[in-house]
């Protein structure tokens, strides 16, 4: 049951224990880094603690197109990443984040390369 923390996700939601949804040697150790947490956040790991989003090991089954400049057919709209169906994890799609950046300054600022970091 939910304690001090509500949700604050829009949509459905289901209110379950960790432990009995992964293996054992995963919920210790997600556990674990919990407790390591707290020493950085207090009350990171508190009793009523929610853990949302478990992601899964799937990207987007759908690509949406995008020209030789990154934008699709809706001028404007520079679709990157998992959700578009450019990436297959985390590094992937910042990467592919990356590269959007620097063709929209290029188109915007007529710059060949943009590099903030």
């Amino acid at each position: 049951s939910l304690g001090v923390v509500k949700p604050q996700m829009k949509g459905h939601y289901e209110l379950a224990n960790v432990r009995n949804i992964f293996p054992e040697f995963i919920s210790e150790t997600i556990e674990a880094g919990m407790h390591q947490f707290e020493q950085q956040i207090a009350r990171f790991s508190d009793k009523d603690t929610l853990l949302s989003g478990v992601e899964s090991r799937t990207s987007s089954p759908i690509r949406i197109h995008r020209n030789e400049n990154f934008e699709s057919n809706d001028t404007g709209i520079y679709p990157c990443g998992e959700g578009a169906g450019y990436a297959g994890g985390i590094t992937s799609a910042a990467m592919d984040g990356l590269r959007i950046s620097e063709e929209i300054c290029r188109k915007f600022n007529n710059h060949e390369t943009i590099h903030s970091f």
